[in-house]
């Protein structure tokens, strides 16, 4: 998956880079993360490929703000990569390349890697979980009669939902073999 890709999927609507991170944050942050120092880059080259087109608009506060909008090959683009299929690539889990070479720390601090791994994905867990929560409660057509913009992203939130428990029933294990 490349940040241009995802930029070009933010975009369905019309929104600024300071809006791009805020939807980051907000919605996709548990499965990909991008900096403003390197959306801004990526938005520019995307609007000099012809992706995406920007405009000044007033700012609800402050100066003016750049907004981008997805061009006809901006939506073209999106589609192309979209109808390659899956992009499968091995992950790069920094956590469990520290897990690997655990050996090398002193045995106390070992579990409290461990514990400290499985609380942080508690957190992110209920997080999720409150997302889930709030979505059931506040939409009757959650989740199987949601429209496609929506099914979507509910589909998502399943899969992570599912590889948060997963783990921290892996930490569970990990301590009770300890």
């Amino acid at each position: 998956m490349s940040l241009p890709h995802v930029l070009l999927g933010l975009l369905a609507e019309p929104a600024s880079g300071y809006d791009l991170k805020q939807e980051f944050g907000q919605s996709i942050r548990y499965f990909w993360s991008a900096e403003l120092s390197q959306i801004y880059p990526a938005l520019a080259k995307l609007e000099r490929d012809g992706l995406l087109e920007s405009s000044r608009e007033p700012s609800p506060k402050g100066p003016s703000r750049k907004v981008y909008r997805r061009t006809a090959e901006g939506q073209k683009a999106l589609k192309e990569w979209l109808l390659r299929g899956p992009v499968c690539r091995t992950e790069r889990l920094d956590y469990l390349a520290q897990m690997f070479f655990l050996e090398t720390i002193p045995p106390a601090r070992r579990r409290k890697f461990i514990e400290d791994l499985r609380d942080d994905f508690q957190e992110r867990l209920h997080a999720l979980e409150a997302v889930e929560q709030y979505w059931s409660e506040s939409d009757p057509r959650y989740p199987d009669r949601l429209p496609d913009h929506e099914k979507y992203r509910q589909m998502t939130l399943k899969l992570g939902l599912k590889r948060y428990a997963a783990t921290v029933e892996w930490c569970e294990e990990c301590l009770e073999r300890m």
